[in-house]
């Protein structure tokens, strides 16, 4: 299940740190890309770590999509879909490339680093 939040601007260092203590396992917490969104936050199981999650209606077309350069995968959660991208920049190429697929962006804000990263090197 996508969990979306909205929150105000001046709570966000609160409302992180609320989440943190209380984060169901395996879930990510990802902050919108742009301050006008309507939820600033989302939280997904198994959400990716690295790169931009766009958050859309599950009825859009996610069928185009495989084969795009920097699309990575779609989940559909109900009434939303979660489609994973490898950056913004690629979405946004996307984009240019005449994709017409509405919705917000989002990039992790969760603390954990992706297995096997953040280990100090030798």
């Amino acid at each position: 299940m996508i969990e979306r939040f909205t929150v105000p601007s001046a709570d966000e260092e609160a409302f992180r740190a609320a989440w943190e203590a209380e984060a169901q396992p395996g879930h990510t917490l990802h902050r919108a890309l742009r301050a006008d969104a309507p939820h600033r936050f989302v939280s997904l199981p198994d959400g990716p770590r690295h790169g931009a999650l766009l958050i859309t209606g599950a009825s859009a077309d996610l069928g185009r999509l495989p084969g795009r350069q920097g699309f990575i995968r779609a989940r559909v959660f109900g009434e939303l879909a979660a489609v994973e991208w490898s950056s913004p920049l690629m979405y946004q190429r996307a984009v240019q490339a005449g994709l017409s697929l509405p919705g917000t962006l989002y990039g992790n804000e969760s603390g954990a680093p992706p297995p096997g990263e953040g280990a100090p090197r030798s």
